[in-house]
């Protein structure tokens, strides 16, 4: 069959707030890139569409041209608003042709995206190289849509899970992305998340032990991982054929398994990789032995979620660290040469605005390279998410496009703050934090590529966005003062 997999339009407008747009990029879609390889390898024309490149009418364009039979769609709740009109396009223009869509959005909240329009045939829930494989077989062939595992349809006007399906054990099994399907050259990373370019992002496992109020875990509480020679085969490949300078790994915890991370640093040393990467972990989980092999092999900077400075916001959101242990992390990581990257957020049930105070301060004593601060959102089928629909917590907007980390309101207010204060805490945490000379000048001397001097200069022109809306803000409150 001809099908077509497609991320839906979107721009910046639709993710960022404004004062930080000009930092934003676009990676490619791995689970969509996955998806496209396993399909491509069952035999399959696949047409990869990238929605940040394109408008709606040259997407529909370019699949009504595929002469696709298929059309699967990615979706993410913040971006329902934008797949939904285009499926309908492509449905009213290609009535012959099978709709479906799956990712995070998809999978937490099927029913309510199904109900909502008539274009859509099917939904894969969970991981989808598998059941996206058995669907388009049975599509194809005229089979039972009802003996694939893992879906939602339509049976006989009614709504209808499948069976659920098993998360896959042995991701060994499954081919390298296909990335060879996208317009690698017009991707680019946001300018925070990486030293240097060309830049690729990989997966070395899948799933997460964490238990966190706020966090989607559409792989599963088991960590999966992939064999750590298949990994850095997967490294060299984008080496060899990209230029990549730069990994950006997108696991959850890449340090949960210390031997797997060993296994990963060795293949690279063996084989005299010289790659710069990025990784995620926890401050529970890391040592000087294994932080000093990751350096060695090109790890530059290891992402810590500190989310707060106040210990008993950390206990809300189920974290299950202390602050003590993230100040230990960050000190070892940084002794060992690694720098790190930490993010905050804002509006955690109970907070205060003091509260908030105190998480800036904390920031800036960890003085990691990068920081980002966000305000939380209460991503649909999470723990937050059934909390606040049930009256605890806070209240939450209803509206799907609302529900972004970067956008500049916030989609959920607790009741002990404001949406201003919020969003207030967010302008003087990036204000505090990087007009500090002392930070200016490590910030100076460290930068490590051409692409680090640009970030610095967007970087410096959204700091600048923020300090003028500050002022404005400012200058409104003494005038009703």
């Amino acid at each position: 069959m001809r099908i077509a997999l497609v991320v839906p339009p979107w721009g910046p407008d639709d993710i960022r707030a404004k004062d930080t747009r000009g930092i934003s990029g676009c990676w490619p879609t791995p689970g969509l890139q996955y998806i496209a390889a396993v399909l491509r390898d069952a035999g399959h024309e696949i047409l990869f569409l990238e929605g940040f490149f394109y408008g709606n009418e040259e997407m529909l364009q370019k699949t009504i041209d595929f002469r696709a039979q298929a059309i699967g769609v990615y979706v993410i709740s913040l971006l329902w608003d934008k797949a939904k009109p285009f499926i309908e396009e492509v449905k009213e223009s290609i009535p012959s042709i099978f709709t479906f869509i799956g990712g995070h959005g998809a999978t937490a909240m099927p029913e309510s995206l199904m109900k909502s329009t008539s274009a859509l045939d099917a939904i894969v829930i969970g991981e989808g190289e598998i059941t996206s494989t058995e669907l388009i077989s049975a599509v194809e062939s005229g089979g039972d849509l009802k003996e694939v595992k893992g879906l939602l349809i339509r049976d006989e006007g009614e709504l209808l899970r499948t069976p659920p399906r098993k998360m896959i054990e042995n991701l060994d099994k499954l081919p390298f992305p296909a990335v060879d399907l996208c317009e690698m050259d017009r991707y680019y990373p946001s300018f925070e998340q990486v030293s240097t370019v060309p830049a690729m992002q990989m997966l070395a496992s899948r799933g997460c032990t964490g238990s966190c109020l706020y966090c989607y875990k559409m792989y599963g509480s088991n960590i999966r991982l992939r064999d750590p020679g298949l990994v850095v085969d997967e490294m060299e490949y984008y080496i060899n054929n990209y230029g990549t300078r730069e990994i950006k790994f997108w696991d959850e915890h890449f340090t949960h398994d210390h031997e797997h991370v060993y296994g990963i640093c060795d293949e690279i040393l063996k084989r005299g990789l010289k790659v710069r990467w990025w990784v995620s972990a926890r401050a529970d989980s890391v040592d000087r032995p294994l932080l000093a092999a990751m350096k060695k092999a090109g790890c530059w900077c290891i992402n810590y979620g500190v989310e707060s400075g106040v210990q008993k916001h950390l206990d809300t959101l189920i974290k299950d660290e202390t602050l003590e242990q993230i100040r230990a992390a960050v000190k070892l990581t940084h002794s060992v040469g690694i720098k790190t990257h930490t993010t905050y957020i804002f509006g955690i049930p109970g907070e205060t605005f003091e509260d908030g105070l105190k998480t800036i301060e904390f920031a800036k004593e960890l003085g990691s390279f990068t920081v980002e601060f966000f305000p939380i959102t209460p991503f649909p089928g999470t723990p937050l998410y059934k909390g606040v629909r049930k009256g605890f917590f806070g209240t939450m907007s209803e509206n799907l496009s609302d529900q972004g980390m970067l956008l500049d309101r916030p989609c959920f207010v607790p009741f002990s703050m404001t949406a201003g204060e919020i969003m207030e805490l967010r302008r003087l945490a990036y204000i505090k934090y990087f007009f500090r000379p002392k930070f200016l000048f490590y910030r100076l001397v460290n930068i490590m590529s051409p692409f680090q001097v640009r970030a610095m200069f967007h970087g410096a022109m959204s700091l600048l966005s923020m300090v003028g809306e500050q002022i404005s803000a400012l200058w409104k409150k003494s005038k009703h003062q």
